[in-house]
């Protein structure tokens, strides 16, 4: 996805992602376009009768009648106010495209309720970073490389695999559409709840000061992901690593030299201490364990 700038061709569903109320919808024509294409239809045909009319020609000829008619030619290019290379033809012609366009795109793409969007980036020097706007209303899940996965136990755990009967010993994975769920409205910003009085102090305490935006966006969704995690049986301490992961690590691309340089250093260790305390009863992410690099985090 970030081949080139997510929020220029995702710019439209980006913003329909604020509202939650109804299914997202893009806009694919203005609604008026169907209605001007069907009216300028209905003015030619009109112009067209008339034509026949004022040349004596039966209500059924054809274009083609008209056109062979001088008397009909004529009367059609005077009521259209065609003149030069602007035929009649190609006017009918441009008429028939516009229709035929209308008709065929409708004015809007409705989403379904249970649409995921899910997509892969790359993270190198040849592809676009994502931007806030992206990270605010996305989740990033981090996909380890898999040149660095051991393979020997996988080896050992495909040979397990096979020698149990391959495919028939693994049951399938099936998802219906219900099974995803539909979205629904965020819930309102309870400040008084613990998860997210725990969000707006790390926005206010420890990202802000790094010049790291962790705006009321960030820290609803984080919330919303709390709430559906504990529904979908995920712990608490599990889901806040998650909320890390997920909205707040892929945020911090900070310069780490300079004059502000121990500064920021300074105020990454209180963060990952900060999310020390909080993981303190699970395994904390070795990520945010490991020594901070010297150039950026």
């Amino acid at each position: 996805m970030n081949l080139a700038r997510v929020e220029h061709y995702l710019a439209d569903f980006l913003s329909l992602l604020e509202d939650r109320r109804a299914p997202p919808a893009i806009r694919l024509q203005a609604e008026d376009g169907q209605r001007d294409a069907v009216a300028d239809q209905r003015l030619f045909l009109a112009l067209e009768a008339e034509a026949r009319r004022l040349a004596g020609l039966p209500d059924n000829a054809t274009l083609a009648d008209i056109l062979l008619d001088r008397g009909a030619n004529d009367a059609l290019h005077r009521l259209t106010g065609l003149a030069g290379a602007d035929t009649v033809l190609t006017q009918h012609a441009r008429l028939r495209r516009a229709l035929s366009s209308a008709a065929a795109v409708p004015p809007s793409l409705p989403f379904p309720t249970n649409l995921r969007l899910v997509g892969t980036i790359n993270v190198d020097d040849t592809t676009h970073a994502l931007s806030p706007k992206i990270l605010d209303r996305a989740h990033v899940l981090r996909v380890p490389n898999p040149v660095l996965a051991d393979w020997a136990g996988l080896d050992a755990e495909a040979a397990t695999w096979v020698a149990d009967g391959g495919p028939d010993g693994v049951e399938p994975l099936r998802l219906t559409a219900s099974d995803l769920g539909e979205r629904g409205e965020y819930p309102p910003l309870d400040r008084d709840n613990a998860d997210v009085a725990r969000l707006l102090a790390l926005a206010r305490d420890r990202l802000e000061p790094l010049g790291v935006e962790f705006g009321l966006r960030a820290v609803r969704q984080g919330a919303h992901y709390l709430r559906q995690a504990a529904v979908a049986g995920i712990g608490p301490l599990a889901a806040m690593n998650n909320v890390a992961l997920h909205k707040v690590l892929p945020k911090l691309t900070l310069d780490l030299e300079g004059a502000n340089g121990p500064a920021r250093r300074a105020g990454l260790r209180a963060l990952r201490d900060d999310f020390a305390e909080m993981l303190d009863d699970s395994t904390p992410p070795r990520c945010l364990r490991t020594r901070l690099p010297r150039s950026t985090a």
